[in-house]
């Protein structure tokens, strides 16, 4: 659909007296947009390609009748909300990108569990519906709660759950 949709704007072009020059802004324009999405330089490319559309919108139809330019309000109301939502999901993904991984091993160094077995100095614990084979340091009764410190393989590598993690765990969920 969307090359159907190319194939008819490149028709609708040929029958304008379009610049070449304002297509190549326009052009420039998504480049600019793709680098903004590629080095997130945090809304600073964003207003550059915003302009670069917008003055390539208000050049592109080079005509002697007024009424078959592109309008300037026409220009500002395709850009700006591209540009806004743009903007707006980029700072989302920014802000993933930071965030802790929550999968696979590394989602599960800090996460809280329940001894199933007496750790002494290995045993098993219940973390996020699985039970695990893990180790402590220190002697853990079944019941109590720890805390995973690493992964070793298939072994987690554990230790008592000390008061502020417990109070973090209860105020996450």
């Amino acid at each position: 659909m969307g090359i159907v949709f190319i194939l008819l704007a490149i028709f609708a072009l040929h029958l304008l007296p379009i610049r070449f020059a304002a297509v190549v802004l326009i052009l420039a324009s998504f480049v600019l947009f793709a680098l903004e999405a590629k080095f997130a330089t945090h809304g600073v490319m964003a207003v550059v390609w915003i302009a670069t559309l917008v003055i390539g919108a208000l050049l592109l139809v080079d005509s002697p009748i007024p009424e078959m330019r592109v309008k300037f309000v026409t220009a500002m109301a395709v850009s700006m909300p591209l540009g806004i939502i743009t903007v707006y999901l980029m700072t989302i993904a920014l802000q993933a990108r930071r965030n802790k991984v929550v999968t696979g091993i590394e989602g599960l160094v800090g996460e809280v569990g329940i001894a199933q077995t007496a750790l002494t100095p290995a045993g098993k614990v219940f973390i996020h519906g699985e039970i695990w084979d893990a180790a402590s340091a220190a002697g853990i009764a079944p019941g109590e709660k720890v805390v995973v410190e690493r992964v070793d393989g298939m072994q987690l590598r554990v230790a008592p759950a000390k008061a502020e993690v417990l109070a973090r765990e209860k105020t996450s969920v």
